[in-house]
Parts: C-alpha cells; structure tokens; sequence
C-alpha cells in the first residue's frame, strides 16, 4: 500500500508540474518539490519514532505513516519533470540526449546510496530515515544557490504559451510506453527476485537479503557505466541507444535460462543495467526532441507519469 499508493500520486501529480514548470518556472518547481520532499520525509521519520517509544494503537500508526508517504508521493516527480524540461530548455540534438542522461545518472547513483544508508542503522533504527530527510534539503540549497534561472536567459520561456500534450499523440507515445513497461519490467524484477533466489538456492534470510544487495547494487553500477560511457562520452544518438539497449535488456532476460547458477542472475542484472542506462536516456531524448520548445514541459510531465504508471503496475503484476 506504502509502495502502491505513493507511485499513484506521482503518476497523477506529473502532469501538473509539467504545467507548472511553464507557468512559473522550472527552478521555483524544483525548490518546491525538494522542500517539500524534505519536510514530509522528515515528519514520516518524526512519526515512525513517536510510534516506537509511545506504542501507540497500530491502526492509527498506520494510517498516519501512509498518508505522509502518499503526501509524499506528490512531489516526487518534481525534480525529474523540471530537471528534464530545464535541459530541454538549453540543449539541442545530441547535447540534449547526454545533457538528459544526467537525470537518469542521478536516478542510478540514488539506487546505490538509498540502500546503503541502512549502514548508519547501528546508530539507531529510525537514523536512516532522518539522514534521507537531510538530502533533498541540500538539493534544495544547492538548487537555489547554484541553479541560474531559465528565464533569465531564455526570453522564449517568458513569452511562449503551455501547449498541451496528449499522451497518445504520434510523436511520443512510443517512447512513453517504453518507458512505462521498462520501469514496470524493472520493479516486477525487484519484488520477485528476493523470493526467487531464497527458494531456488535454499538461503537463509540473512544471506538471500546480502545476495540481493550485490544483485541490484552491480545492476545500478553497470546503468551508470553504460551511461557515461556510451551516451556521455561516445555521444550516440536517442536511437543507437534504444537499439542497443532493448538488445541488451533481451539478452539479459535470454541468460535467465540458466537460471540454476548463481552467476547467470548476476549476469541477468549486470546486462538489465547496461540496458537500462541506455534506453531510458535514449526514450526520453526521443521524445523531447520530438516536439517543439512550447512543449517541454507537457512532455517531460507525462515521461515521468509513465516512470510513474511502470512504477505502480510492476509490483502488482510481481
């Protein structure tokens, strides 16, 4: 439900901040989302302590948890919509396809800290989630100090109009449905996988949680690797990248055969990696260069409402 209902509000929520990323810029719309982000995650981690020292009635604890994390899940998609159209906003061609693998660069080094922050665990069980609290407080710092306005720059960001965006026009929903059943592909994965690995190889709890950790944490480094090397640096095109991608991403699910070894899953994951860090850049590129400037943001929002939907629906068809 946790899971389920936040994904739901950053799918319907996505939209909106494409919209409002055109009215009242991307940078006010990515201080908004981090601040906010930062409050509500700080709150869940003041609640779920209050909730361990007063043991206070379960249902209530519950219900308070969930609808921080579903008033949460609102604003998550506010970075990656106004991140995406800021670039969009200063880039052209292929500058634009390397400058857009920042996004998903950021996404992949998140999946490999998130996870580690259960280290600081040793220094008390709710310490985690008040450091997760204190990271998108820098982001928002940094954001505001650091991040020139578009605007300021870009008169065609002043006088342009918000031009609306349907999800099933031509131009785009390829790549939006890419997107989605990547990401959908990728989360059914990730709540399987533990399931699998602890019957199929007959681990304990403790060990299948450690194997599991090595799996995804390799699938994070190869997405990141395939990002910088073949669209930052080698600079190829929206479709070289979905072309090699979705060959890499058959050839992992092809390893799955050989499933009974250990080493085939690790290989399933590393090459799942290198394709993801190529046909998420490529898809979004794609569709960003596929309309015009006024545009921008309307699309941006429903990429990330189709992160969003594979987000919601993976787990489930898990």
């Amino acid at each position: 439900l946790f899971f389920t209902l936040s994904s739901l509000m950053w799918l319907i929520a996505s939209p909106y901040w494409g919209r409002q990323s055109e009215s009242v810029g991307r940078k006010r719309v990515m201080l908004i989302g981090l601040g906010s982000c930062s409050l509500l995650y700080m709150l869940f981690a003041l609640i779920g302590s209050w909730g361990l020292s007063y043991h206070p009635a379960a249902l209530l604890l519950f219900i308070l948890l969930l609808l921080t994390r579903i008033a949460s899940g609102l604003f998550f998609s506010t970075v990656p919509v106004a991140a995406q159209a800021y670039i969009a906003d200063t880039t052209q061609g292929k500058e634009r396809t390397s400058a857009l693998t920042l996004v998903w660069i950021g996404s992949g080094l998140g999946s490999i800290i998130g996870p580690s922050l259960g280290i600081v665990s040793s220094y008390g069980f709710m310490t985690p989630l008040y450091v997760a609290a204190i990271l998108p407080l820098t982001g928002f710092i940094l954001v505001w100090t650091q991040l020139p306005s578009t605007k300021k720059k870009n008169t065609l960001v002043n006088t342009r109009k918000y031009q609306k965006v349907r999800p099933f026009d031509k131009r785009i929903w390829p790549f939006l449905l890419l997107i989605t059943a990547l990401q959908a592909t990728i989360l059914s994965m990730q709540v399987t996988t533990g399931f699998f690995v602890k019957d199929q190889f007959h681990f304990s709890l403790s060990e299948a949680a450690k194997v599991i950790g090595l799996i995804f944490m390799f699938s994070g480094i190869a997405s990141i690797t395939s990002q910088l090397v073949f669209v930052r640096t080698l600079k190829l095109s929206a479709s070289r990248l979905l072309i090699i991608g979705t060959s890499l991403i058959l050839l992992s699910f092809t390893s799955l055969f050989f499933h009974t070894h250990m080493t085939a899953l690790y290989v399933t994951f590393t090459l799942l990696g290198l394709g993801i860090g190529l046909v998420l850049p490529g898809a979004t590129s794609g569709a960003s260069l596929s309309v015009s400037a006024s545009e921008q943001g309307a699309t941006a929002g429903l990429i990330t409402a189709a992160q969003g939907l594979g987000t919601l629906s993976g787990p489930i068809i898990g």
